[in-house]
């Protein structure tokens, strides 16, 4: 079996655990398909990741939450997912809730940007 460091390409967002890329955990939002939301999530993190990588520093709170925030409506606006209602705020709270969600998202950004550093860049 390969270690990670022998591996030819960057880990995906996906591969970093099974926390949720679905933002009904941080906010309650109902986004379907649920595919399509879980696909372009993980790749707006690696675009987060490129901005991370190419700025050297991390995005704080609140900017990332906006960044979530706006890129979840876009998606909407597009027509690429369907905005159903919202779910109660507390269900999500008690899975994770909003500061411990992007905080997941953080980690699989900020490993995305260790393995560029290790590796020389993203491809």
């Amino acid at each position: 079996m390969q270690s990670r460091k022998e591996k030819s390409h960057p880990p995906s967002p996906m591969e970093f655990g099974s926390m949720p890329l679905d933002p009904i955990y941080a906010w309650g939002i109902v986004l379907e398909p649920v595919e399509t939301l879980i696909e372009r999530t993980s790749d707006f993190i690696e675009q987060l990741a490129r901005e991370t990588y190419e700025r050297g520093e991390e995005f704080g709170d609140e900017e990332l939450e906006q960044r979530f925030l706006a890129f979840f409506d876009r998606l909407v606006q597009e027509g690429t997912l369907t905005r159903l209602p919202d779910a109660d705020p507390a269900m999500g709270r008690r899975i994770l809730g909003p500061r411990r969600w992007l905080r997941a998202q953080r980690i699989r950004i900020n490993r995305l940007v260790a393995y560029w550093r290790e590796h020389g860049g993203p491809a």
